[in-house]
């Protein structure tokens, strides 16, 4: 028997359904499909950069920061040995604070037949901005072995925001050039201490 186009449509359309499961009209058959759509993973929250906190500055260490510190000329055929000493806290020197310094001189490797005397000791500061002297000892003192120099230095305050004070030491030294002879010949030790100071901020 021979149907209609519109009625075999629709017989075929029936008869495809009774064969699938779940299928319970025509309408679900012929609805279009929905797309399988992925679901998009939200986007990863950028990485707030961690602010660089800025580092305080750090002092260096100084030739003081132990109490003392013992320094050793060479003179030739002897040596001038050059003790420091504070009982500062070297560590929180300032350009403004005022710094009490020990110093003792003895001769080393020398023996004690030649007599050896001090004519000059001075000292003085550099803050890189001023120099100037801080003490000048002009007194003849025998320094003969095992006889000593000693002094103490008070340093005075340097230019406000110094970094650094360069402390310069000089020892004019008179050496006889025979025992017994009263003839000398003059022999100049020279030394340095380089002292770090606190700046705002510094630790």
């Amino acid at each position: 028997m021979r149907f209609p186009r519109p009625v075999a449509a629709g017989l075929a359309a029936t008869v495809l359904c009774a064969g699938l499961t779940g299928c319970t009209s025509l309408s679900e058959l012929t609805s279009s499909s929905k797309s399988l759509g992925v679901k998009a993973s939200p986007s990863a929250a950028p990485t707030a950069k961690a602010s660089a906190t800025p580092k305080a500055p750090v002092r260096p260490s100084g030739p003081l920061d132990t109490g003392t510190v013992t320094h050793r000329i060479d003179q030739g055929n002897f040596s001038v040995a050059l003790t420091y000493w504070t009982s500062d806290n070297a560590k929180l020197y300032t350009a403004d604070s005022l710094k009490t310094i020990n110093v003792a001189a003895h001769i080393e490797d020398a023996d004690s037949t030649h007599r050896v005397s001090v004519s000059t000791f001075q000292v003085t500061q550099d803050d890189g901005t001023k120099r100037a002297n801080v003490a000048t000892d002009n007194g003849k003192f025998d320094v003969t072995p095992p006889y000593p120099y000693n002094t103490v230095v008070v340093v005075p305050a340097a230019t406000a925001g110094a970094k650094t004070l360069t402390l310069s030491f000089r020892m004019d030294l008179l050496v006889e050039t025979a025992p017994k002879s009263n003839s000398y010949y003059r022999s100049t030790a020279l030394d340095t201490l380089t002292l770090p100071l606190l700046t705002n901020g510094a630790s």
